[in-house]
C-alpha cells in the first residue's frame, strides 16, 4: 500500500490543528512532514517530522510524546496506515542548519 498525497496532505493539517489547539500562538508549527516508512516486519506507517519555532521550554514533552495517541482516531478515520504513526519534533534553527556536517 502507498499513501496518497491527499492522505499524507490530511495528517499534516490535522497534526497542525491538534498542536495549534494546544500550544495556541506560542509556536510556529511548518513545515509538518509526512512520509511513509517501512518497519522491519514489511508494514507500512507514517512518520511525521513537525519543525517548530518557539521556546524550546514551553514545548511540553509531557504532551508530545502523547502525539500518537492523541491522532489515533482520526489517522484511522482518514485511512492512515500502520498506527500509531511516529512523531518527531525538531527545533526550526535545527532545521534550516541541516544535518551534521
Amino acid at each position: 500500500m502507498t499513501v496518497s498525497a491527499e492522505t499524507m496532505d490530511q495528517v499534516a493539517a490535522l497534526t497542525k490543528e491538534i498542536l495549534e489547539a494546544r500550544f495556541g500562538q506560542d509556536f510556529v508549527f511548518d513545515p509538518i512532514l509526512v512520509m511513509s516508512r517501512i518497519d522491519q516486519y514489511g508494514d507500512e506507517y507514517l512518520e511525521i517530522k513537525v519543525v517548530y519555532d518557539g521556546d524550546v521550554k514551553a514545548l511540553d514533552p509531557g504532551w508530545t510524546v502523547g502525539m500518537e495517541w492523541r491522532t489515533w482516531d482520526a489517522l484511522d478515520k482518514i485511512g492512515a496506515p500502520g498506527l500509531p504513526a511516529s512523531y518527531g519534533f525538531v527545533e526550526k534553527s535545527d532545521w534550516e542548519a541541516g544535518p551534521p556536517k
